[in-house]
């Protein structure tokens, strides 16, 4: 009698495990099944995800490659206006300094002038190297109140700085270079040539008006 309610137990237990087993085998496979999916394919995906990124790496750096080649050709296609400009703008430089340390004072309308040429030379050397457009600012240039000689005087060293600066870039050198730095500099200085000869073209002709007077 024990040895058949022994052999009971047994078949009791070991039908009650398969009983138990076999679920949780067809659990596991549903629950594993997506992702065994997804680690098939995500291999898939990464190396998608990676050759767009080559590709548009690889355009964007095309584009530069591109742009540059256009900028330096426009800049060989112009070289004898920008050597015009170039050279003109150093001219006006070299008269406005004698101006300057001339006994007879500064000649309102004359640097007027020449202010004026330097602002146009300029601007339009600034188209023809294709230098990067600066980043617009809110803020309104300021004015001195108070103009006179002595103030006059302060400007134009100021513009004789950024011209020393502007023609020593290496730009000048070769016009097909496309460093950052040196293209950005040339940009810079141009912008804040063509701002201080503004101002000294206005504030000349103020002058001029009140010395004629």
């Amino acid at each position: 009698m024990c040895s058949s309610r022994i052999k009971v137990l047994q078949g009791f237990k070991i039908g009650n495990r398969s009983t138990i087993v076999f679920p949780l085998l067809v659990l596991f496979t549903i629950l594993i099944a997506p992702a065994v999916a997804r680690a098939q394919s995500y291999p898939g995906q990464v190396v998608r995800e990676r050759n767009r990124a080559m590709d548009e790496h690889d355009r964007a750096i095309n584009r530069m490659k591109n742009d540059a080649k256009a900028v330096n050709q426009r800049r060989r296609n112009l070289f004898p206006q920008i050597n015009e400009d170039f050279k003109r703008i150093q001219v006006i430089h070299n008269e406005i300094v004698r101006m300057l340390q001339s006994d007879k004072g500064l000649n309102y309308d004359r640097l007027a002038d020449l202010t004026d040429d330097m602002k146009k030379r300029s601007t339009r050397l600034r188209q023809n190297l294709a230098l990067p457009e600066p980043e617009k600012s809110e803020e309104q240039p300021t004015h001195s109140e108070t103009i006179d000689d002595s103030h006059m005087q302060k400007t134009i060293v100021a513009l004789h700085d950024l011209i020393v600066s502007f023609v020593a870039n290496p730009i000048f050198k070769n016009l097909g270079v496309v460093d950052a730095k040196v293209v950005n500099d040339a940009g810079a200085n141009l912008d804040q040539i063509i701002d201080v000869s503004e101002e000294i073209k206005r504030e000349a002709k103020i002058l001029g008006k009140s010395a004629s007077k």
